[in-house]
């Protein structure tokens, strides 16, 4: 199963403003570099782009999609917010 993204037009902004796409994003998260917790619910992640560009990421898992504990990999089906990236 893919992994499915939600964007709010502010976010892809955001992103937007560093010089990124939401496919751009979306892509990294197939080669995480590293994956750290933040304060409060959200990650921090260091990634690889297709392209081999470097990419930072903030993002969460939508709460409202989040039906058990959230764990990574093809398997998983939860929502992904990403909040900004650069």
């Amino acid at each position: 199963m893919a992994r499915r993204f939600e964007w709010l037009e502010g976010n892809l902004g955001k992103v937007a403003a560093h010089g990124r796409s939401a496919e751009e994003v979306e892509a990294a998260f197939d080669e995480v570099l590293f994956l750290k917790r933040r304060e409060g619910d959200s990650l921090k992640m260091f990634a690889r782009t297709p392209q081999g560009r470097r990419i930072w990421a903030m993002w969460r898992w939508d709460e409202d999609d989040l039906g058990a504990s959230p764990f990574w990999g093809e398997e998983c089906d939860h929502m992904i917010f990403v909040i900004t990236a650069y």
